[in-house]
């Protein structure tokens, strides 16, 4: 395992935006990303770049029409032999919902997922419980924005990422401190921004075949290796790649860097849920979803 800095180890301080670099070749696709609304909104704010498709590069961790449709439950429920994964959370045991619209730290009990050691519910529950603690320090998100974090333009989906680009490279791993990325849901009527999940980035040394020991049925690392961003350093997500698997100039694509989700809100699919459709990424090649969401909404 490559060696990192252990969990929630560093002191915080507050880097300003006007400091922060941007590293090259990050791993970034990640992004869990949201690129319909995405292409629509980076075309309007600056020169439309040469056409891009959708790459045809076969990949067997790719979603497919097929799991596509697997996340309509009543499909699902149909078709088990067709969709592998869990239809709905894995958790065994709920978790209860604070009075601010949080999860209730009192209640992360992540018992009873079979294929998960006590070393990695240990490991889960506390990466959940630090992470409910900490990231409401980044509600507003006029807050994240001083502190570094950018924007990647994809709030006209509904949810928005913000990264800390210097974050992503550092050797600290899933420290709720310093989380490589903030999701807000956007509220389409008004504009306002709810915090509601991290989306933790692992150094490049991390990937699919070599992940960190909390890696489990209940914590499944997902990539991106077909997003194309606009240049940096304010970088954002605008399509995806061509039929070779790139992008066209002047767009960029970026090292797909293993990440994972925690949602300090509820989750149909859990607080580790990867996102839908494009946003759910790469899984390692193999492995089964851990959970498609128990109900129709395909937008991300």
């Amino acid at each position: 395992m490559p060696s990192s800095t252990s969990l929630f180890n560093r002191k915080w301080s507050s880097p300003s935006l006007k400091t922060s670099h941007f590293p090259k070749a990050l791993g970034l696709a990640m992004v869990g990303i949201f690129i319909l609304s995405a292409c629509a909104q980076g075309a309007s704010e600056q020169a439309k770049p040469p056409e891009t498709t959708t790459s045809t590069t076969e990949s067997s961790h790719e979603m497919t029409p097929e799991q596509m449709l697997c996340m309509k439950a009543p499909y699902a429920a149909a078709n088990p032999g067709n969709c592998g994964g869990n239809v709905g959370s894995i958790l065994s045991n709920a978790l209860k919902v604070s009075a601010n619209g949080l999860i209730d730290p009192a209640s992360v009990n992540l018992s009873g997922v079979e294929g998960v050691s006590a070393s990695q519910q240990k490991q889960s529950e506390d990466l959940l419980t630090a992470s409910i603690n900490t990231l409401p320090r980044w509600s507003d998100i006029t807050v994240a924005i001083a502190d570094g974090f950018q924007s990647i333009g994809d709030g006209g989906t509904g949810e928005e990422h913000l990264l800390h680009w210097d974050w992503i490279e550092d050797q600290t791993i899933l420290d709720p401190n310093y989380p490589e990325a903030l999701v807000y849901k956007v509220d389409r009527r008004n504009g306002s921004r709810t915090l509601e999940a991290a989306m933790f980035i692992l150094p490049r040394s991390y990937s699919l075949e070599k992940t960190p020991e909390i890696a489990s049925p209940l914590v499944q690392f997902h990539q991106h290796d077909n997003l194309c961003f606009t240049q940096p350093p304010a970088a954002r997500v605008v399509g995806l790649t061509n039929g070779a698997g790139e992008c066209n100039p002047p767009l960029v694509k970026f090292n797909p860097n293993i990440q994972v989700h925690v949602w300090i809100r509820p989750n149909d699919c859990g607080p580790f849920a990867a996102l839908i459709g494009i946003g759910a990424g790469q899984i390692k090649a193999g492995e089964v979803r851990s959970c498609v969401p128990d109900h129709s909404r395909l937008t991300f």
